[in-house]
């Protein structure tokens, strides 16, 4: 209990640097990074032989012609956030850093996304990255990572404007919290690699109309931005002429609030979850319907205390502090068809976390409602499809609730512990895979690795038939990137990063470029490994 009250101590001085500045550092420590492969420890057993590992040749996602024609033009990778592409740089082997550019002396930098824009011309690609005071772009081009250029844009440091993607034109779409703005950001000389960026145009949203705007927004199958605000209200905003065209209030009669990000599937159906309910809704191109609503109760037994409505602030304080009772952090994981395919979560569940399943369409004819394996004699809401105890995914002792979403290629799941905004030099670790087996429609556990730290969003890519997982994490004093074999879980290849804290992955995104390379943003640099 002193050991835990010591380290709350420690996370409450972290949180009070994260909420002022967005950006939190690491301790220093004394053993050095794991050098070892090898396989995982044993894990549970299967009861039945799982699915076998992705078709490299499979697609992550229907691709949206909207977005840009690259292999990550938004959050988590397309639009229905599966973070995986067909491409990857194989077993990693060597990492280039350079500094990332934000406004001279800003007190923070942290960008949680990294996108690609459409490959110019002469082959090489931008790179997009929102950190809290502005729009960053940099160049991939053969070998090279490059810095391009910085626009500042008007914004609070600590309003978190984190949402980012781009559209097929070639402009980024962005926010600025501060004046309720939606932000279109394209190069000054369109097609020039090494052109400044410049904002194209500002649609402002009306906030006593709709709240105001959060770090959410994604781009439907019909080329709509789907924007969620603080009023627990979708929005939909036709961009090319500038104004918000439709609103849809999410149903909060039970207490619900709504904290993450959404995807959206080729039929228009959004996807969202609060701490107490799964919603379904749709976009007709024109009107918001509301598809389905389950309820499920994401905090878990124990956290009956706690206010189903509490504010975002108290729930970022609780997530930053590690305390139990966050309830869910991730952004659903869409697999399989809009009729019969399913969407994951990870809730905040204790002593493990939970990876929960829920049907995206109508659920099979003949299926009945799950036990809730939290409390016995009852039944869970027919529409949660699976609930599979995660071995490596605690709030409890150094653990976190999951704020790192599952990573999703075919019916394979890859689920990382994650160790918070600030983690020291012994870390809990731990990376999983999961199955959905569409014919017993149950999840099934493949393997288990309790050596490694995944602290971001985990990836998955392809290269040369072998798919494999990717993450960055702290070992002692020093970080290092790991791929991990996506059949088997075993360590395939590691990077050394130094013990520079400034490439402490805080629960980023870690993106594939069309070369197969992966970026991704350190507090205040930004890493490319191959």
């Amino acid at each position: 209990m002193i050991a835990r009250r010591k380290n709350l101590a420690l996370r409450g001085a972290a949180l009070a640097l994260c909420l002022a500045a967005a950006s939190c550092g690491g301790e220093d420590g004394g053993s050095a990074p794991p050098t070892g492969g090898g396989s995982p420890s044993p894990s549970p057993s299967p009861t039945a032989t799982p699915s076998p590992t992705p078709a490299p040749a499979a697609s992550p996602a229907p691709r949206n012609p909207f977005l840009a024609a690259s292999n990550w033009p938004i959050f988590h990778a397309n639009a229905y956030a599966t973070a995986s592409a067909n491409t990857g740089p194989g077993a990693v082997e060597t990492a280039q850093v350079v500094d990332a550019l934000t406004r001279p002396l800003a007190p923070a930098y942290v960008s949680p996304w990294t996108v690609f824009g459409s490959r110019y011309a002469d082959g090489s690609q931008p790179v997009l990255t929102t950190p809290n005071n502005g729009v960053a772009k940099y160049l991939i081009a053969s070998d090279s990572l490059r810095t391009v250029d910085f626009l500042p844009l008007e914004r609070n440091v600590t309003d978190f404007d984190w949402a980012l993607l781009v559209r097929a034109n070639g402009d980024a779409v962005v926010t600025e919290r501060l004046g309720n703005n939606i932000v279109l950001v394209g190069d000054a000389r369109p097609g020039d690699p090494l052109s400044p960026l410049a904002v194209r145009r500002r649609i402002a949203v009306d906030p006593a109309v709709h709240g105001r705007l959060l770090a959410h927004h994604s781009l439907a199958y019909d080329g709509t931005l789907i924007v969620r605000t603080d009023a627990n209200r979708l929005i939909a905003v036709d961009l090319d002429a500038g104004r918000v065209i439709a609103g849809f209030d999410l149903p909060s009669d039970s207490g619900a609030s709504f904290q993450n990000s959404f995807p959206i599937d080729e039929t228009g159906r959004i996807f969202v979850a609060a701490q107490n309910l799964a919603v379904a809704v749709d976009w007709t191109g024109s009107v918001f319907r509301l598809a389905w609503r389950a309820p499920y109760d994401m905090r878990g037994p124990g956290c009956e205390d706690v206010p189903p409505d509490r504010s975002r602030e108290e729930e970022a304080r609780a997530v930053a502090l590690g305390l139990p009772c966050t309830g869910t952090g991730t952004t659903p994981t869409l697999i399989g068809s809009p009729e019969s395919g399913i969407f994951v979560i990870v809730d905040g569940h204790q002593p493990r976390n939970n990876l929960v399943a829920f049907w995206r369409g109508e659920p099979p004819a003949d299926w009945t409602p799950l036990p809730d394996p939290a409390r016995p004699g009852q039944f869970l809401d027919r529409r949660v499809a699976g609930v599979l105890a995660l071995p490596y995914s605690t709030p409890d002792g150094e653990g976190f609730t999951a704020q790192n979403s599952p990573a999703a290629f075919g019916n394979a799941v890859i689920i990382a512990q994650w160790a918070g905004f600030n983690p020291d030099a012994t870390p809990p670790t731990g990376v999983q895979r999961v199955d959905w087996l569409p014919q017993q429609r149950r999840l099934s556990l493949v393997w288990a690795n309790p050596s490694i730290l995944f602290n971001g969003v985990p990836s998955i890519g392809c290269s040369a038939g072998v798919c494999m997982t990717y993450g960055a994490g702290r070992y002692g004093s020093r970080y290092a990137y790991t791929s991990l074999d996506l059949a088997t879980g075993a360590e395939t290849g590691r990077v050394d990063l130094g013990t520079d804290d400034r490439v402490l992955d805080q629960g980023n995104g870690h993106a594939i470029a069309d070369d197969g390379s992966i970026i991704f943003a350190g507090k205040r640099t930004l890493i490319r490994v191959r």
